[in-house]
């Protein structure tokens, strides 16, 4: 399989097999949260990966969101990078769509800052406000989201993987 290549999982457990099988990603993800598991809009999430604590973490939720659905942030090729930031909303001219009626039709970006190595989620004035554990983000301020934060964009709730710990979470897949 080559890296300009979509995978060919539908889940969060069939993408690290096929990671493990070889597989290269240099995008983000954002893996669905079920209904049932997401928290209230107004509740802060501590359950997020820290520097302390990063293999719990990631066996921790490796397990729990296995069967979850997820999204590719993005192209994944090496060239394109997150220079430009990924849209996210409800319009077609998204990158990347969410299908949510609490979902504006351009709700929010991510951008990657190559000097830094972090992520960082940007709410374009939606209509609902984005989230990253629960903390409102200011329209238009770059706000950081690290690996394994909730991130919302309105109602659709979303766990935030980057590259790195996908690697790690595919070591660890049966």
């Amino acid at each position: 399989m080559t890296v300009d290549d979509r995978p060919k999982a539908t889940t969060l457990h069939e993408l690290l097999l096929e990671l493990k099988r070889g597989y290269l990603l240099h995008k983000p993800i954002l893996i669905e949260m079920d209904a049932a598991a997401r928290p209230s809009p107004e509740a802060t999430i501590d359950r997020t990966m820290t520097l302390k604590h990063p293999l719990d973490w990631v066996e921790e939720y490796g397990r729990e969101l296995a069967d979850n659905a997820f999204i590719l942030l993005g192209p994944n090729t090496l060239a394109a990078g997150l220079d430009s930031p990924v849209t996210i909303g409800r319009s077609r001219r998204c990158d990347v769509r969410v299908e949510n009626d609490s979902v504006s039709k351009v709700h929010g970006s991510v951008v990657f800052d190559a000097p830094s190595g972090e992520y960082f989620l940007i709410d374009e004035n939606s209509r609902n406000g984005t989230r990253i554990n629960g903390e409102p983000l200011t329209p238009g301020v770059p706000t950081a989201v690290w690996s394994g934060a909730h991130v919302a964009f309105g109602d659709a709730v979303f766990v935030f993987l980057d590259p790195p710990t996908l690697r790690k979470l595919a070591r660890l897949a049966m």
